[in-house]
Parts: structure tokens; sequence; C-alpha cells
């Protein structure tokens, strides 16, 4: 369970690296879009042009898809970390309990 914790956690470190990319590719796409959309007449028609340039809704559907895959990864790699910690407490639980039984049998001999 703990390896497979530890598997999930760097998959889901990577998939934030690869989100936070995905949000700087499209924030610096924004900008460059906004720049060209500087002949529209007003700031709202200045963001519509930007928004609706191929190149930023592009760097929006990878930008999603990055996002989509990190809470994918964080759910997976949560329940990992849950059942580790069942399992954990379960192993502390009847290790215990071996204890206890091993000396109530010494005295009941």
């Amino acid at each position: 369970m703990t390896n497979w914790t530890e598997f999930a956690g760097t998959r889901l470190a990577q998939a934030a690296v690869d989100e936070k990319q995905a949000e700087t590719n499209l924030d610096r796409c924004r900008a460059i879009a906004a720049v060209k959309a500087k002949t529209e007449k007003s700031v709202t028609a200045q963001k519509a042009a930007a928004a609706a340039d191929p190149e930023v809704l592009a760097y929006t559907d990878a930008y999603n898809a990055a996002y989509a895959t990190r809470k994918l990864l964080e759910s997976i790699y949560n329940g990992l970390n849950a059942k580790a910690a069942v399992v954990s407490r379960e192993l502390t639980r009847r290790v215990g309990r071996n204890d206890r039984e091993n000396r109530a049998q010494r005295w009941s001999s």
C-alpha cells in the first residue's frame, strides 16, 4: 500500500507541475492575444477577441485537461492514503491483540 501511495503521490506531483505549465502557457497566450486585439474599440471587445483567439482556445483546453488529470490523481492519492492508514491501524490492532493472547495463554496452562 505504501508503494502504491508513493507512486500516486509522484504522479500527482507531476500532474501539478504539468497543470502549472499549462496555466503559464495559457496566461502567456492570453497576453499575446490581448495585445493583438488592441485595435478593438472597447476593453470588453478586446477581451472577447482575445478569448476567441484559436490559440487561446487550444491552450484553455490543454489547461483544463491538465487540471482534470491533477484532480483525478489527487482523488486516487487521497483514497490510497486512507486505505494505507486503515491497513496500518488493523495491523497495529492485530499485533497488539497477539501479545495479549500470548500472555493470557501463558497463565492458563
